[in-house]
């Protein structure tokens, strides 16, 4: 156990960024099996004059993809952050390590 709240803190801001790479990885390997499938299907199926049609998806989940990474892997530490600040001021006051 951690033997003070700054260790706890940091310990927690660690578990807390690991988890955010996991959904992130997650995430990413959904995006490439359905988008895999989907330019597969859009290749054998649609008439070629329309095939420009299926980027439109790759780049609107790409977008979100790069969204997701932006606030929720490259800024978890200042996230985790946020989240403590704001539950110190509910409580009125702001913790004292000891």
């Amino acid at each position: 156990m951690a033997g003070s709240l700054d260790d706890y803190k940091s310990m927690f801001r660690d578990v807390h960024v690991e988890a955010e790479e996991t959904l992130f990885g997650i995430h990413i390997l959904i995006y490439i099996i359905v988008n895999s499938l989907w330019v597969m299907l859009n290749m054998l199926f649609v008439p070629s004059r329309y095939r420009w049609i299926m980027f439109y998806p790759l780049i609107g989940w790409g977008t979100l993809v790069f969204v997701h990474w932006w606030f929720y892997v490259k800024n978890a530490n200042k996230l985790c952050m946020l989240r403590e600040e704001k539950v110190e001021s509910r409580m009125g006051r702001t913790i004292q390590p000891e």
